[in-house]
């Protein structure tokens, strides 16, 4: 394979010397490759012709156990053996095909898989993307389109991407936004951020004021909401799950309004909590979800499903590479590989596993002020210290530059100062205690 792939990489770069210089690739991405998310001084070069399951390697070939999926996206590992022999098994179908112009029966019957594992027995629709950003985009116009309404309810913190729409819901950093306009009309309330609640009340015993805020909010601001967009479990924002009660309460919300709900599951659906969707844990049922990152099997695909119809003429909305079928083949066996391997059940043991060694290092370490997550989407929250529970970015930096840099744990930071855990859904018991010996020596490490 690695030698395949050199050969390649001369084919198309006929001058091009191949090294493991490190410190070379790097200089070179600076010179052509734009900023996005991550540190390149935390962050080695990645090899792309060797990894499996969990395990990534770099230039120099140091291997590193992935906690993080790429962000969510291989939901199955690396080289999933079932995904890999079913992708040389369709490799030969057409790919160029636009799916939102033209009926595919992969796209319809993948269509009709989605609407089947949603939430509630109202007709729906689905409407296929290349991200996640462009599905939630994708419903908040599909919402517009039906409503004649445009003002947003979403919450702080939140990410709902990048796009000219969904930056308006995003209130995650302010680099995200600062000196961009801003798309939608947006009310905004806070998230139910129990560590942090801003009106000093503990989970267990709080009477939900953050809803009371926002029906302040939305009194004063404007009761002619579009829909109220949320996450179940607050991920770009810190992984935050919501408590349970809460969903309850912005049900009734939207029923009073006359609104939508619109579920972003985008790194949080798809079996990552132990359910199909994250909002299956509040015991509700949304108008609209938002899927992406482990639809497509480690290819850009993602999904709006809502009610049908998602919009009222023909040309409202399209995207050029939505739903070809080569894609939509191989995110069928995504889902099947989900169910028939018991993933779900797997993400909820894992988790529990996961959840319960990070309290344990917690209990030893003066700078993890919260331990939190559902299933396989988890966070510790790196602070100063216990007394003050202060947010710390220089600390939780420290952190993963050990934990990538000397432990061999690939992890990524998430919100304000947390780090996050978001490992493939087939993790095995012993990967999770390899990923835990190696976070607890990160952690150590920081004073």
């Amino acid at each position: 394979m690695k030698r395949d792939a050199e050969e390649l990489l001369k084919e198309l770069c006929p001058d091009l010397t191949i090294t493991k210089n490190m410190k070379e690739w790097v200089q070179r991405a600076e010179q052509v490759v734009a900023k996005t998310t991550q540190s390149r001084d935390i962050f080695p070069v990645v090899d792309h012709t060797q990894g499996e399951g969990p395990w990534i390697y770099d230039l120099k070939g140091n291997q590193y156990l992935d906690v993080t999926a790429g962000v969510a996206v291989r939901a199955l590992g690396i080289r999933n053996p079932v995904v890999k022999d079913f992708e040389q098994r369709i490799s030969d179908y057409l790919r160029q095909v636009p799916g939102h112009d033209f009926d595919l029966i992969p796209q319809i019957l993948l269509a009709e898989r989605l609407t089947s594992i949603t939430p509630g027995d109202h007709a729906k629709e689905v409407f296929f993307t290349t991200s996640g950003g462009r599905a939630v985009e994708s419903a908040l116009k599909s919402v517009m389109d039906n409503s004649h309404r445009f003002r947003f309810v979403a919450f702080r913190p939140a990410f709902h991407g990048r796009t000219g729409y969904t930056l308006a819901l995003t209130a995650s950093k302010h680099i995200q936004k600062n000196f961009f306009p801003q798309g939608l009309d947006v009310i905004r309330g806070p998230y139910p951020y129990c560590f942090r609640c801003p009106f000093k009340q503990e989970e267990k015993t709080c009477n939900l004021e953050c809803i009371d805020y926002l029906r302040d909010s939305i009194e004063y601001g404007g009761t002619d909401i579009a829909a109220i967009v949320l996450e179940p479990i607050c991920g770009e924002g810190g992984i935050i799950p919501a408590p349970v009660k809460w969903f309850k309460e912005i049900r009734k919300l939207a029923d009073e309004l006359d609104t939508k709900i619109i579920s972003d599951e985008i790194q949080a659906g798809l079996g990552r909590t132990g359910k199909w969707w994250s909002i299956e844990h509040g015991g509700i049922v949304p108008e609209y979800i938002c899927t992406a990152k482990a639809l497509g099997g480690g290819f850009p695909f993602g999904a709006a499903i809502g009610p049908k119809p998602l919009f009222t003429d023909y040309s409202r909305h399209s995207e050029t590479f939505g739903a070809e079928p080569y894609v939509s083949l191989l995110s069928l066996s995504v889902l099947r590989t989900i169910e028939s391997d018991g993933l779900l059940d797997n993400a909820t043991k894992r988790g529990r596993q996961l959840i319960k060694g990070l309290t344990e290092i917690q209990e030893s370490s003066n700078i993890i002020g919260d331990v939190r997550g559902r299933g396989l989407m988890c966070a510790v929250e790196i602070v100063t210290d216990k007394t003050t529970n202060t947010y710390d970015p220089k600390k939780r930096h420290a952190v993963i530059n050990n934990a990538v840099n000397k432990q061999r744990l690939w992890i990524l930071g998430a919100g304000r100062s947390s780090i996050r855990f978001i490992p493939p859904l087939n993790i095995t018991a012993e990967q999770i205690d390899i990923a835990l010996e190696r976070f607890g020596k990160a952690v150590k490490s920081v004073k």
